[in-house]
């Protein structure tokens, strides 16, 4: 009977623990389908040897809330094309030695490489068009094949048998707008138009510089500022001119700029369609005004007209020159257009590479093809001076 009893109670026992196991297991499946669980995982890069040739992997650390939404895409590989292996660091990425993430960009899951052996893999090659190199072996036709170019129409070649997805340059119908700069105005803009600019604007002691190393340049700007120096004094620093900055000559000659001359010549080398380079785009956060020729609409590309003087606005050097010595007697005057352009910082190409990665990520970007002539016959050609009638 005793048996009878503890062979009962065993089964009853057993009952119980696997219903309750079964409950259990049921309970936390439901559980499971009512909680959220972050659906991200950080993808392993394609290749481990991105940290080689100064590129390091992604890491592989949460990400913020914002970041979640294109968490769930494949981390994109854009090469690198350089003709040689010399470090060739034309668009200043290696500056970001953790890839895109010292970028911030809105879409930054991609990952750049140096290496040709990931040419048939990569999601997009950017090739420099002043020194495209051999192309690679085998071409994936969803790879996106990127022309770069930063120079004008006048120092540009591309030979005929180049097929291309994008277009990269300081063209603002570009595939991928990539200027020499974007201007942007700093948080505290509205604090730094406080600043007494009457204090700076006497303080100067100088009234125009210029520095520049090629002479013969095909907008004649020296034909320009030779003219312009019959009617006021111009300081020519560089191989073009007198003047020296010294040694560590970049940042001595950006301080004296801007301690010493009310404004400086940003005279760009070729006239081209939306070509303004950091002739321009240097002295823009400085205390100092540029004046301004170029074949670019200003206004256009965002430059409102009271942050620089622009040469054609003026019938001749002597009518500009006319009015930047009435600017010089005019401290207050001259004082309310440093205050015009206070707070502006300037964010240089390499915000470009965010569009790439963006562009990479979107579903709906149509697929495009340009051919070699395609691009030649887009990019142009430069533009003649139109603004030396004074040369007999």
């Amino acid at each position: 009977m005793t048996m009878n009893v503890l062979l009962h109670v065993h089964i009853v026992l057993g009952t119980v623990i696997v219903s309750a196991l079964l409950f259990g297991l049921l309970f936390l499946t439901e559980i499971y389908k009512t909680v959220s669980v972050p659906k991200f995982i950080i993808p392993s890069p394609k290749y481990k040897n991105l940290h080689k040739r100064g590129f390091q992997e992604r890491r592989t650390h949460p990400l913020s809330a914002a970041s979640i939404s294109d968490a769930s895409k494949d981390v994109k590989l854009i090469l690198y094309w350089i003709p040689n292996s010399n470090a060739f660091d034309y668009l200043g990425l290696k500056n970001y030695h953790t890839s895109f993430e010292g970028l911030k960009c809105p879409v930054g899951n991609c990952n750049v490489t140096e290496d040709k052996s990931a040419a048939y893999d990569a999601d997009a090659i950017i090739f420099m068009g002043p020194a495209l190199g051999k192309k690679p072996g085998k071409r994936n036709p969803k790879t996106r094949w990127i022309w770069t170019n930063h120079e004008s129409p006048c120092h540009s070649k591309l030979s005929s048998d180049w097929t291309f997805n994008w277009t990269m340059t300081h063209r603002k119908d570009s595939d991928i707008y990539s200027p020499y700069g974007f201007p942007l105005l700093d948080k505290n803009h509205d604090e730094a138009k406080k600043r007494d600019y009457l204090s700076v604007a006497r303080s100067k002691t100088k009234l125009a510089a210029w520095a520049v190393s090629n002479c013969n340049a095909e907008s004649r700007r020296m034909q320009y500022v030779k003219e312009l120096q019959k009617y006021m004094n111009v300081d020519i620093y560089g191989g073009c001119g007198s003047f020296k900055c010294g040694l560590n000559r970049d940042n001595k000659c950006r301080d004296m700029y801007n301690k010493t001359y009310k404004f400086y010549l940003s005279f760009e080398n070729s006239f081209a369609t939306d070509y303004i380079t950091e002739k321009f785009y240097k002295i823009l956060p400085l205390d100092v005004i540029p004046v301004t020729r170029s074949g670019a609409n200003y206004t256009r590309l965002g430059i409102p007209p009271s942050w620089h003087i622009d040469t054609h606005d003026f019938k001749s050097p002597k009518e500009l020159a006319h009015r930047l010595k009435e600017l010089d007697k005019n401290d207050v005057e001259y004082a309310k257009l440093l205050q015009s352009k206070a707070g502006i910082q300037v964010s240089y190409w390499i915000r470009a590479y965010c569009n790439i990665c963006a562009k990479l990520h979107s579903p709906t970007e149509p697929v495009k093809s340009y051919s070699a002539q395609d691009i030649r016959s887009w990019y142009g050609t430069c533009k003649p001076p139109d603004d030396l009638k004074f040369i007999k």
